[in-house]
């Protein structure tokens, strides 16, 4: 595959060629027909990038998914280019120091940002190299590409959402009116999917719909998606609302603008492409609005939120339970995860795993992304620990948890590790501060006591999750990361996040305590905090309780005792008593 890009690089006068990880609408997790790294170079991490020259090829990645990319990569010519590592440049400047100048690098504009390809573009004329976004390479070689998606859709109900689509468009066109544009391209699909209360099945894990929607200040929108049939109710209770196929959207924007209409765009989540069709980003570029109103709950999303964390917990429960025998009769880390989606799917709301389940058994839990496939999946004993980070997608909800288990016998180390990560989460979970601060301003919190002991992890502390949407969202999160934009947007009142500090050791174990926290007011005016909403124990046996602090205690307690009020309702006979064992004070 590598030989036949080559071949086009040659044909179509380029040096190097860039295949990004994204899709037309720059999402993390893109559908088949846009795996197009991933079918090139097998490596099946959701971040990364590949680049080809006519010489080299190499994948830049960044820490979460240095060991897996070794393993995928090994035996092929790929060399994996390790992301923010001494000597390790981003792969712009690797190729401003590799080719000659006046050469030329491609880029398939249909899959780039307007943002991302500014940015490029500037680095390689430093370097006095050439930028062409109007070359799709890889649809010439791959000649059994995966179809459009076109997978049925259905309208998430108001009652869970706690607002109408109508309201929210309306949102939308009053902000259009502020901003002086008479239309504006919505081509995020969980922007996309929470303006219209839309929910789809044309990604797996993510209920996303395909598409792009052009809102008109008049009331003259437009529909982009091949589900044209799905898309009826919202066109019969909005007359102006038109609907075209998915493929229509380049021409509807070059007709708006050679109308000399004021179209808007966001430039971090639109192709350069149809970025350059509306009239560039000097004329269009606005950011949407949407990922802040998106990630900020309203009162009734935060009380189904609630609710499906109860019957979350059931299903972990469950597993648990079951687990301590199937070790004992040997049992996959691949079965593990079927295991918990079957177990998640006994709730009525329940619609599917809201990303493959992370079963990390021995050296698999230092992997942060490890993906047990059923053929490759390491088989689980009754020795050691297991790392399981998983979630469900409800009507009601999204979820996201990870637990770090003993099935056995466990050192001194990875005990005092265990708890060391147990104190940084519980110094995060228990933060107050102003408005106005932002996620890499309490990142620290998480990791002081490990930096204490000269130990660290390489992921963020926390990411924006969405609601019965993407597991990961915008606009914030926590992270060390000063450049980061979702570490610099102020947390607000509503935001859910996750809180997940860990620890690794290569090759032996991993360590990860993941809840999901709710942003809300403090006590004191203008201050916030956060609200503990995952209701699950975590495992006593590996917490060594002369290092936690007496405040920390009295959380651990605390907490303990709500997952028992909460959850304990639910459970009767030796599932309940086996939650009042495991929520026993220490």
């Amino acid at each position: 595959m590598l030989a036949a890009l080559r071949h086009e690089l040659l044909e179509h006068q380029l040096d190097a060629y860039i295949i990004p990880s994204t899709d037309p609408h720059q999402s993390e997790y893109p559908a088949p027909r846009w795996a197009a790294r991933e079918w090139l170079s097998g490596f099946t991490g959701s971040a990364g990038t590949l680049v080809v020259t006519l010489h080299d090829a190499k994948l830049w990645t960044d820490s979460r998914y240095f060991l897996q990319a070794e393993e995928e990569l090994a035996g092929t010519e790929i060399q994996l280019m390790k992301l923010k590592t001494p000597h390790t440049p981003e792969y712009a400047d690797w190729l401003g120091d590799h080719l000659l100048r006046g050469q030329t690098v491609g880029v398939d504009g249909r899959v780039f940002s307007a943002r991302a390809a500014k940015k490029l573009g500037a680095t390689l004329k430093k370097a006095q190299l050439q930028l062409r976004t109007d070359v799709d390479l890889v649809g010439l070689i791959w000649k059994d590409r995966p179809a459009l998606p076109n997978r049925p859709i259905s309208e998430h109900l108001a009652d869970f959402s706690g607002e109408k689509w109508q309201d929210r468009l309306q949102q939308l066109t009053d902000w259009m009116g502020e901003q002086q544009l008479d239309y504006y391209l919505v081509s995020a699909l969980d922007e996309l999917a929470w303006l219209l209360n839309i929910r789809g099945t044309d990604i797996d894990f993510n209920p996303l719909m395909v598409g792009y929607f052009v809102a008109g200040r008049r009331g003259d929108h437009a529909v982009f998606a091949e589900q044209a049939e799905a898309l009826a109710p919202w066109v019969d209770q909005l007359s102006e609302l038109q609907r075209h196929p998915y493929g229509a959207v380049a021409d509807y924007l070059r007709s708006l603008n050679a109308k000399d209409a004021d179209i808007g765009l966001d430039p971090t989540t639109t192709s350069v492409y149809l970025t350059t069709v509306a009239g560039g980003i000097a004329d269009c570029g606005v950011a949407s609005p949407i990922p802040r109103w998106k990630a900020i709950k309203n009162g009734v999303a935060l009380g189904h939120l609630r609710e499906v964390m109860r019957h979350d917990a059931v299903a972990l429960l469950r597993l648990r339970r079951w687990l301590d025998g199937a070790v004992q009769d040997g049992i996959t880390e691949y079965a593990i995860g079927q295991k918990l989606a079957e177990l998640r799917a006994q709730y009525p709301h329940y619609v599917s795993e809201s990303f493959n389940p992370i079963v990390g058994y021995g050296g698999n839990g230092a992997i942060v992304h490890y993906h047990a496939s059923a053929d490759t999946s390491a088989t689980v004993k009754a020795d050691g620990i297991l790392l399981l980070d998983s979630g469900g997608q409800y009507q009601n909800g999204t979820t996201d948890i990870t637990r770090t288990f003993a099935l056995g016998p466990v050192t001194d180390a990875q005990r005092r590790n265990f708890t060391l990560v147990l104190q940084g989460h519980i110094d995060l979970a228990t933060a107050r501060f102003p408005v106005g601060t932002s996620g890499v301003q309490l990142d620290v919190l998480a990791r002081r006591p490990l930096w204490q002991q000269g130990l660290n992890y390489g992921h963020g502390t926390g990411h924006g999750v969405g609601f019965f949407l993407n597991v990961h969202e915008g606009p914030a999160g926590i992270s060390p990361n000063p450049r980061s934009p979702t570490a610099q947007h102020a947390l607000e009142s509503g935001m859910v996040l996750s809180n997940e500090p860990g620890y690794y050791e290569e090759g032996q174990y991993g360590i990860r305590t993941e809840n999901l926290v709710a942003v809300r007011p403090a006590p004191q005016e203008d201050w916030l905090e956060f609200e503990t909403l995952t209701l699950f124990p975590i495992d006593r046996a590996l917490i060594d309780v002369s290092l936690l602090a007496r405040p920390q205690v009295q959380w651990l307690n605390t907490y303990h005792a709500t997952v028992l009020e909460r959850v304990g309702p639910l459970l009767s006979g030796e599932e309940l008593a086996w939650l009042e064992e495991a929520c026993g004070e220490i």
